[in-house]
Protein backbone atom coordinates (compact mmCIF):
# COMPACT_ATOMS: atom_id res chain seq x y z
CA UNK A 1 0.00 0.00 0.00
CA UNK A 2 1.15 3.47 -1.18
CA UNK A 3 1.49 5.77 2.12
CA UNK A 4 0.02 8.41 0.93
CA UNK A 5 -3.25 6.58 0.45
CA UNK A 6 -2.67 4.72 4.19
CA UNK A 7 -5.84 4.92 6.51
CA UNK A 8 -4.44 3.15 9.09
CA UNK A 9 -3.24 6.65 10.64
CA UNK A 10 -7.08 7.14 11.79
CA UNK A 11 -6.41 10.50 13.49
CA UNK A 12 -5.11 12.01 10.56
CA UNK A 13 -6.45 14.45 8.28
CA UNK A 14 -4.57 13.54 5.11
CA UNK A 15 -5.02 16.61 3.21
CA UNK A 16 -6.30 19.81 3.22
CA UNK A 17 -6.70 22.79 0.83
CA UNK A 18 -8.18 26.18 1.20
CA UNK A 19 -9.51 27.84 -2.49
CA UNK A 20 -9.43 31.66 -0.78
CA UNK A 21 -11.52 33.41 -3.95
CA UNK A 22 -14.32 30.80 -2.93
CA UNK A 23 -13.66 30.42 0.36
CA UNK A 24 -14.07 26.31 0.07
CA UNK A 25 -11.93 24.26 2.75
CA UNK A 26 -11.39 20.91 0.82
CA UNK A 27 -10.63 18.06 3.04
CA UNK A 28 -9.07 15.12 1.33
CA UNK A 29 -9.11 11.12 2.26
CA UNK A 30 -6.93 9.06 0.41
CA UNK A 31 -7.83 5.44 0.80
CA UNK A 32 -5.42 2.35 -1.29
CA UNK A 33 -6.38 -0.28 1.48
CA UNK A 34 -7.58 -3.36 -0.57
CA UNK A 35 -10.67 -5.34 0.70
CA UNK A 36 -9.00 -8.33 1.19
CA UNK A 37 -10.16 -8.14 5.02
CA UNK A 38 -13.64 -6.39 4.51
CA UNK A 39 -14.18 -6.15 8.42
CA UNK A 40 -10.79 -4.57 9.18
CA UNK A 41 -11.23 -2.42 5.99
CA UNK A 42 -14.53 -1.11 6.78
CA UNK A 43 -13.53 -0.21 10.46
CA UNK A 44 -10.70 1.53 9.94
CA UNK A 45 -12.40 3.76 7.23
CA UNK A 46 -15.30 4.59 9.88
CA UNK A 47 -12.71 5.60 12.39
CA UNK A 48 -10.90 8.23 9.67
CA UNK A 49 -14.33 9.39 8.52
CA UNK A 50 -15.43 9.91 12.01
CA UNK A 51 -11.66 11.68 12.08
CA UNK A 52 -13.23 14.45 9.58
CA UNK A 53 -16.65 15.10 10.55
CA UNK A 54 -14.57 15.57 14.45
CA UNK A 55 -12.59 17.58 12.41
CA UNK A 56 -14.97 20.23 11.46
CA UNK A 57 -17.61 19.63 14.01
CA UNK A 58 -15.10 21.15 16.16
CA UNK A 59 -14.38 23.98 14.10
CA UNK A 60 -10.05 23.27 14.33
CA UNK A 61 -9.88 25.31 10.50
CA UNK A 62 -12.02 28.19 12.00
CA UNK A 63 -8.26 29.34 13.40
CA UNK A 64 -6.20 29.51 9.56
CA UNK A 65 -9.59 29.71 7.95
CA UNK A 66 -12.07 32.05 9.90
CA UNK A 67 -14.25 32.85 6.60
CA UNK A 68 -15.13 29.39 5.20
CA UNK A 69 -18.55 29.07 2.94
CA UNK A 70 -18.47 25.91 1.90
CA UNK A 71 -16.76 22.55 2.85
CA UNK A 72 -16.02 19.53 0.48
CA UNK A 73 -15.13 16.21 1.97
CA UNK A 74 -13.31 14.29 -0.77
CA UNK A 75 -12.88 10.56 -0.61
CA UNK A 76 -10.04 9.29 -2.93
CA UNK A 77 -10.59 5.17 -3.26
CA UNK A 78 -7.95 3.06 -5.26
CA UNK A 79 -9.78 -0.02 -4.90
CA UNK A 80 -13.40 -0.90 -5.70
CA UNK A 81 -15.38 -0.41 -2.63
CA UNK A 82 -18.07 -2.79 -1.96
CA UNK A 83 -21.71 -2.09 -2.15
CA UNK A 84 -21.53 -1.56 1.94
CA UNK A 85 -19.45 1.18 1.61
CA UNK A 86 -22.22 3.34 0.50
CA UNK A 87 -24.39 3.30 2.68
CA UNK A 88 -21.68 4.62 5.16
CA UNK A 89 -21.28 7.32 2.57
CA UNK A 90 -24.84 8.41 2.40
CA UNK A 91 -24.42 8.48 6.05
CA UNK A 92 -21.16 10.46 6.42
CA UNK A 93 -23.11 12.89 3.75
CA UNK A 94 -26.18 13.21 6.19
CA UNK A 95 -24.09 13.76 9.24
CA UNK A 96 -21.54 16.23 7.40
CA UNK A 97 -24.79 18.65 6.09
CA UNK A 98 -25.68 18.65 9.51
CA UNK A 99 -22.73 19.99 10.80
CA UNK A 100 -21.80 22.23 8.15
CA UNK A 101 -24.92 23.36 6.25
CA UNK A 102 -23.17 24.43 3.06
CA UNK A 103 -20.68 21.02 2.15
CA UNK A 104 -20.51 17.96 0.24
CA UNK A 105 -19.15 14.54 0.44
CA UNK A 106 -17.34 13.76 -2.74
CA UNK A 107 -16.05 9.93 -3.56
CA UNK A 108 -14.12 9.18 -6.31
CA UNK A 109 -14.90 5.33 -6.53
CA UNK A 110 -11.91 2.98 -6.58
CA UNK A 111 -11.03 1.17 -10.60
CA UNK A 112 -8.72 -1.69 -8.89
CA UNK A 113 -10.33 -5.10 -8.26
Amino acid sequence: MDNKYNIENTDTIDGLAYNEPTKMLILQLADGMDWSDMNRHFELLRQKLNTYLWYIDSKQYEEKYPDVDRIELRVNLLFKEPDACMALFEKVGEVLRGLFENSALVVERGERE
